[in-house]
């Protein structure tokens, strides 16, 4: 069994690197214009499944601190194992988000996003 700290650096190697392939692009960019400024304290992370299509994440930001918003969400997942595998298993190249699901309530910054398989 792969080791938490491992496991950890490779669902953020992971997730990145399907953010950034070139077909993602236009999304990538909505989602960075929306967190550029975000300093979180911490942010709450829900993941589910579609199967064998995609994987949800709904992102809970706490506003005014001073992390990092994608290192944030990251620590933010409470299983990173159960996420990696899932993300191991679907192999999304599909980085999807749309600005419509963002809300600013009061001091939280909430979000969705899917990494998809091609279809």
């Amino acid at each position: 069994m792969i080791k938490e700290q491992e496991i950890k650096k490779h669902l953020s190697e992971d997730i990145k690197k399907i953010m950034n392939l070139p077909i993602n692009k236009k999304n990538y960019f909505a989602f960075q214009e929306v967190i550029k400024d975000l300093r979180p304290k911490n942010c709450m992370v829900k993941f589910g499944w579609e199967s064998g299509t995609a994987i949800n994440f709904t992102l809970v930001y706490k506003k005014n601190g001073s992390g990092d918003p994608y290192d944030e969400f990251i620590k933010g997942i409470n299983d990173k194992a159960h996420a990696y595998y899932f993300i191991m298993g679907l192999n999304p190249n599909i980085f999807h988000f749309n600005q419509i699901t963002v809300a600013h309530i009061e001091d939280y910054l909430i979000l969705k996003f899917n990494l998809k398989r091609n279809e």
